[in-house]
């Protein structure tokens, strides 16, 4: 199962995460993650011209190790003529030869930025990047995703709240359509795992949901981080989990929780349905 996880770095170029006490990683515990994460069989990292100095720091760890991950990234702000030389330049930095996947950063980069699908199919022409991708938020942005031909992958939220009653469907349209599905977001950014009294104000319309869920690993002697990731995990229609950690320590316990329990996952299908669903994008928590 650990083949299905892509490690997500934007933690180790920003501060990232609502419930993040951490902070940024130092290089030290960047590459002790690393190390962690590619002994035990993920090979796959997320990043993107976006999260401050990732790519840099991935860069450096190829320079300084045999081993070489698969990455997956999203580019920015990116004008019409000039995307082969950003992404030769950002593939020097990070010590590799092609993208796994090179993605639009967002649904509305996508749409302003159309003339840029051509350069994204001539850069796969050239072996670049072996698939073109999308990050989405909305279910609206995901249908109009799955009607591209040119989409080889898209990355949308999923987690507990933002669950199968929410998604499902259009990831089945996805996959209907020979799309690869990438998931992020499964901890909502740390929002499961944040005390209620530090909660912000605008998002306790969730504390409900969230409490039902804990209240439901209580009784299932089950840890919420473990129902979070497997509840991902073992979604069949899913190819791939994002996940972030901010030390070794923390990637290890995550991958060691993971449990197919079936009795959890339905649940989450037919107990948790989020009627205000604008907040379960971060987007709108500011």
């Amino acid at each position: 199962m650990n083949q299905k996880i892509i490690l997500g770095t934007v933690q180790f170029g920003l501060n990232y995460g609502i419930n993040n006490s951490f902070g940024q990683p130092s290089e030290k515990e960047v590459f002790d993650i690393l190390d962690s994460a590619y002994n035990n069989g993920i090979n796959c990292l997320d990043t993107a011209d976006a999260y401050g100095n990732s790519i840099a720091i991935i860069g450096d760890y190829h320079s300084s190790r045999s081993s070489k991950f698969k990455i997956l990234s999203k580019f920015k702000n990116a004008r019409e003529g000039e995307l082969a030389q950003i992404a030769r330049e950002s593939l020097n930095k990070l010590k590799i030869k092609q993208f796994e996947v090179y993605s639009y950063h967002s649904f509305t980069d996508y749409l302003l930025n159309q003339s840029l699908m051509e350069e994204l199919k001539e850069l796969k022409l050239k072996g670049l990047i072996r698939k073109i991708g999308i990050s989405v938020y909305t279910n609206d942005e995901l249908e109009k995703a799955i009607e591209d031909i040119n989409i080889d992958v898209i990355q949308l939220p999923y987690n507990l709240l933002d669950n199968n009653n929410l998604r499902g469907v259009w990831i089945e349209s996805a996959k209907e359509k020979s799309k690869q599905i990438h998931v992020r977001s499964i901890f909502l950014q740390g929002l499961f795992f944040m005390d209620f009294n530090r909660f912000p104000e605008k998002l306790s319309p969730l504390k409900p949901y969230i409490q039902k869920i804990k209240d439901f690993c209580l009784n299932e002697s089950l840890s919420l981080q473990s129902l979070a990731l497997s509840y991902a995990l073992f979604n069949k229609n899913i190819d791939n989990v994002l996940i972030g950690v901010d030390n070794s320590s923390q990637f290890l316990t995550n991958i060691r929780s993971v449990q197919n329990n079936q009795k959890a996952f339905d649940f989450i299908n037919n107990s948790v349905l989020v009627k205000e669903i604008e907040l379960l994008n971060p987007v709108n928590w500011k």
